[in-house]
């Protein structure tokens, strides 16, 4: 397509105006000089969000009336999107000058990665433990309440965080947090799209990198690219939550799915 841009920034927005106004502001200032496009599924809001993408008329809009879940109003976006390359954010993130422009030129430089994904901060600046080792199956039980008083500390949970690693350098991880992941428009017909029996996030983006790693493509860490997350801990800290319940349903599909026990691909 002649007028396909560089990249294309797809969001999936439910009930996130607040956050949503911060992300699409900041984008111009992310891309760089690359061309692109920004594309957000309205996945069934029912605040101001309708409000803030009228006011943002260079916005491709997706409505669904419901709430279809992460993967389906991904799927929309992939379905709509024209860049040559794709990058997911989460409504809560606020990326930073020319964190876009830098994604892409790391996937340019490097034909043998399949996904990338930034360094993830805190709004006070932390930086968050983005980067992830293939997880334990028990995991979602030992890091929600109240087992992850005992266990958010411990050798297992540590080195399914990477906690060991200081974040600072580009690499090869087994899976990074989807709040911000890029990867080439033909991805999905190596791989496949999202699995839409994953409804909550959490579980996708484990998912969709191991199928890059099983494709022979790498999942790589790029700090030089640094994206603001106002991550959320909701079904952590309630674990009866219809959420929490749905993020652990998901966790398990997932898990037997790629046969998790397995040794993970990076050290």
């Amino acid at each position: 397509m002649a007028d396909a841009p560089d990249v294309s920034v797809c969001v999936v927005a439910w009930n996130a105006a607040g956050h949503l106004t911060a992300c699409l502001d900041a984008l111009p200032a992310a891309f760089g000089t690359r061309s692109h496009e920004v594309l957000v599924v309205d996945n069934g809001s029912t605040d101001e969000t309708a409000t803030v993408l009228r006011e943002r008329p260079h916005v491709v809009v997706l409505r669904n009336p419901v709430n279809l879940g992460i993967t389906p109003a991904r799927n929309q976006a992939l379905d709509r999107a024209r860049g040559r390359v794709i990058l997911m954010l989460d409504a809560d993130t606020v990326p930073l000058p020319g964190s876009v422009d830098r994604l892409v030129g790391y996937l340019d430089e490097h034909p043998e990665v399949g996904v990338v994904g930034a360094r993830l901060l805190d709004p006070d600046g932390t930086v968050q433990l983005s980067c992830r080792r293939r997880p334990p199956l028990l995991l979602p039980l030992l890091r929600r309440a109240p087992l992850d008083r005992v266990f958010e500390h411990r050798r297992t949970v540590n080195r399914h965080l990477m906690r060991e690693f200081d974040h600072a350098s580009a690499r090869p991880v087994d899976w990074l947090m989807g709040a911000c992941q890029g990867f080439r428009a033909e991805l999905p017909a190596r791989i496949g799209r999202y699995d839409e029996r994953i409804f909550s996030h959490g579980g996708e983006d484990c998912d969709w990198c191991l199928r890059a790693w099983a494709a022979g493509l790498e999942v790589h860490y790029v700090p030089a690219a640094e994206v603001v997350h106002a991550y959320q801990h909701f079904t952590r800290s309630n674990p009866m939550s219809k959420q929490s319940l749905r993020a652990i349903t998901d966790f398990a599909y997932m898990w037997a799915k790629h046969r998790l026990a397995a040794a993970g691909r990076t050290a």
